[in-house]
C-alpha cells in the first residue's frame, strides 16, 4: 500500500503500544488467562516481587497459577521511556488486590514498579524485566 493510502491509518507509538501490552497483563492476571499472559512474557525473564523473591518466566506462571489469585490489578501513572527502537523502560504505580488461593483474606499491595519491555525477534514486544518496590509493609512471604 503507497504512503497516500496509508495516510488514514494511524500507527501506535511505543508508548501507546506498551500501555495497551501493559493493560491486556493485567487483565490476563486477573482474568487467569496465562497462555495469554505467558506469550506476553520474553523467554529470559526476570521478575521481582514486592518482597523482594525473584522468579524466572516458569516460576511465575506456576506463582501467579497456582499459589495467588488476583482480584483487582490495574496501574496509575505509567510513564515509559524509549531505549531506541527495539527496548523501553515503563514505570509507574501498581495497586494489586489479592488473596492467597483458596482463602478468602484479600491483601490490597501497593508498589511502584519498574519494567523493561523488549521488541523481541519474531516481531512481538515482551515483558523482559519486572521490579517492584513496595508502597507499605510487603505482604506475608508465599512459599513457592
Amino acid at each position: 500500500m503507497s504512503a497516500p493510502a496509508q495516510a488514514g491509518v494511524q500507527t501506535m507509538t511505543i508508548t501507546e503500544q506498551l500501555t495497551a501490552l501493559e493493560t491486556e497483563r493485567c487483565r490476563c492476571v486477573v482474568e487467569q488467562d496465562y497462555q495469554r499472559l505467558g506469550d506476553m512474557l520474553s523467554p529470559a525473564l526476570i521478575h521481582t516481587h514486592i518482597r523482594g523473591n525473584v522468579d524466572t518466566k516458569e516460576s511465575y506462571l506456576r506463582f501467579v497459577s497456582g499459589l495467588v489469585e488476583s482480584l483487582e490489578l490495574r496501574r496509575e501513572g505509567l510513564r515509559v521511556v524509549s531505549l531506541g527502537d527495539t527496548a523501553a523502560v515503563m514505570h509507574g504505580k501498581q495497586i494489586n488486590r489479592a488473596r492467597k488461593r483458596g482463602q478468602t483474606d484479600e491483601l490490597l499491595l501497593e508498589s511502584m514498579v519498574t519494567q523493561v519491555w523488549a521488541l523481541e525477534a519474531d516481531g512481538q514486544w515482551r515483558l523482559a524485566a519486572f521490579h517492584a518496590s513496595p508502597l507499605s509493609a510487603p505482604p506475608p512471604p508465599v512459599a513457592h
